[in-house]
């Protein structure tokens, strides 16, 4: 009886070859020759298996799922015993003529051991070069035929993140450079308005660089979440046409506060209103870029972070390819198609790789030390038990609490 893959079966025969290879060498007119030692052929076999009994459809099931497991595995021979090897072409045969029986060839080579490491992609940076190349769409699309609008779009746009990042953790030299790069563009804007792709560059950099200025990457996330959610609606267009609440006018003798400003609000001509839905395709397509910049530089704690982040990520950028494509812009489209198709690789290959997270729940109150021992097999894990889940009592666990554990495997 053989064993392939923890499936036991019997054979009828196995017929193998090994040797060396030889390469003889002969010559016109000549009497003599010689043959070189080309080194060991790998050994072969071919193995001829009858499975048998009430349950042969699911034995044949189970071995034919061995044979087609990806990779090298174990072969249990009775005359040669264990042996590494990978499994090559198989056939199965199964007859009316004869019931409760099932005939599986197939052949193994000897897995040996690879000399050079195999070829892999570096994800991450496939992902951070897809990134570039929606920016580049972005930059070279047709946007901002017209003025229309565009000076207080960004203005807004501006104000808008340089509140959000006032209140996070940041490095203070890279705060510093990014506060004076946005307060240059600021007094800039009116003459980049003339040159559309310089804006876009501007912007596109600008909101890139937020990760750079927050200490962890869920921060980082979190703000371009903030950015894209304040952008998603009417604030475009509440900004090209003065129409925020920045703009109320108060009359302090009086107390009333009007809508009206002082100068008269613009009115949202068919160019504005193009400017209004550019803009605010350019602010979420730029957050959705920078977050899968930082997604393929972030360093996630679980395989569930890692593929709750990157689904999430892959869905936003799919609705706005389909947005994109919809609105004629068909490079930005198979640009964010690419990205999208790069996160969701990246993302699968990496978490691979990472610890898995499950959840517990004690029946009874248990000491934090024994739960940590009981569930990772060491007793000194439970402060990080204690910082992952904010335990108010870090000592003991009652019931009614629910425990995150990440595992060492």
């Amino acid at each position: 009886m053989l064993r392939s893959g923890g499936v036991p079966f019997f054979f009828r025969d196995v017929e193998g070859t090994g040797g060396r290879r030889a390469i003889p060498h002969a010559y016109p007119k000549k009497e003599v020759g010689w043959t070189e030692d080309h080194g060991a052929v790998l050994t072969q076999e071919q193995i001829n298996a009858v499975l048998l009994g009430n349950d042969y459809i699911e034995q044949m099931n189970r071995l034919l799922a061995a044979l087609n497991t990806p990779g090298p595995g174990e072969l249990v021979h009775p005359w040669f015993g264990v042996q590494k090897v990978q499994a090559g072409r198989v056939t199965h045969r199964l007859s009316t003529e004869e019931g409760g029986v099932a005939y599986i060839s197939f052949e193994v080579f000897e897995a040996g051991e690879q000399l050079f490491p195999s070829a892999t992609e570096d994800t991450s940076a496939t992902a951070l070069s897809a990134a570039d190349t929606v920016k580049d769409a972005l930059e070279n699309g047709d946007y901002f035929e017209a003025l229309d609008g565009i000076g207080s779009m960004v203005d807004t746009l501006l104000d808008d993140m340089q509140n959000l990042i006032s209140n996070l953790p940041t490095l203070p030299d890279a705060l510093n450079d990014w506060m004076d790069r946005l307060n240059r563009f600021k007094d800039l804007t009116g003459i980049a308005a003339a040159v559309p792709g310089e804006i876009i560059r501007d912007v596109v950099d600008l909101i890139s660089d937020i990760k750079d200025l927050v200490s962890e990457p869920p921060f980082a996330l979190r703000v371009y979440d903030q950015l894209r959610d304040q952008w998603k609606g009417d604030r475009a267009a509440q900004a090209a046409t003065k129409s925020l609440a920045d703009n109320v006018s108060v009359n302090a003798s009086t107390g009333f506060a009007s809508s009206v400003t002082p100068v008269a609000t613009p009115e949202a001509t068919e160019a504005m209103k193009t400017n209004i839905e550019d803009f605010r395709r350019l602010v979420i397509v730029s957050t959705l870029v920078a977050q899968a910049e930082t997604v393929a530089t972030a360093t996630f704690e679980t395989s569930q972070d890692a593929q709750t982040t990157g689904d999430q990520l892959a869905e936003q950028l799919g609705e706005m390819a389909i947005d994109a494509v919809e609105s004629g812009q068909r490079d930005l489209w198979r640009s964010l198609r690419e990205l999208r198709f790069a996160v969701v690789n990246d993302v699968r290959i990496r978490s691979v790789q990472l610890p898995e997270m499950h959840r517990v729940t004690s029946a009874q109150t248990v000491p934090v030390m024994l739960l940590a021992y009981r569930e990772t097999g060491n007793a000194e894990n439970r402060d990080e038990l204690v910082k992952r889940n904010r335990l108010r009592y870090p000592s003991f666990i009652t019931p009614s609490q629910t425990i995150e554990i990440i595992g060492n495997d």
